[in-house]
């Protein structure tokens, strides 16, 4: 159950929960990319929208991997531990898109925030960013193994060229966006 109180946290905040909950180094530096990707999305979005709140995309971008170092250790699933952590103490606005980084739900034409911190997740690969592509061939690489790891690993796929259409057809409405925006260069 989460926590009554509703307040995103700041940068530095984040930075501090990071360090507390030792994220690994590596981890880290994903998280800050993958945080820089999904609020230069969202900004974009923002200039033919004007919907998504920054400072909670910031928050969850840099915290969606809040539990990835333990999970290493136990296995547990660390979306759900994440976004339970984050209700814990105090955040449980962001939660949801924690929970959902690594396959949001898909709710049509809408395109949510836990679309957009899902998909910069997708777009960075360590600390780089890179095509749905690229990471997808690096995940069936690692973590394909056998028939059901593939097929989720698929579907994940699917799911980010989705998303991926989704942002692209919103900025069609600023060709200025949309032509440079969803390049390797975020």
């Amino acid at each position: 159950m989460c926590n009554t109180t509703n307040s995103i946290p700041d940068r530095k905040t984040c930075i501090e929960l990071m360090d507390r909950y030792d994220m690994l180094p590596n981890i880290v530096q994903h998280s800050l990319v993958v945080c820089r990707v999904a609020v230069t999305v969202a900004y974009a979005l923002n200039t033919v929208e004007k919907r998504y709140n920054l400072a909670a995309i910031e928050a969850a971008a840099l915290l969606h991997d809040i539990t990835k170092t333990r999970s290493l250790t136990t296995g547990e699933n660390h979306a759900t531990t994440g976004a339970r952590l984050l209700c814990d103490i105090g955040y449980p606005s962001i939660a949801p898109m924690v929970l959902e980084h690594i396959y949001p739900t898909d709710r049509g034409l809408e395109i949510t925030q836990e679309e957009i911190v899902g998909y910069a997740d997708k777009r960075v690969l360590h600390a780089d960013v890179v095509t749905l592509d690229n990471r997808f061939s690096y995940l069936y690489d690692r973590y394909g193994k056998g028939a059901f790891a593939v097929e989720r690993i698929s579907k994940a796929r699917q799911r980010a060229r989705d998303i991926e259409n989704k942002i692209q057809g919103m900025l069609q409405q600023n060709p200025l966006l949309s032509d440079t925006l969803l390049t390797e260069n975020l």
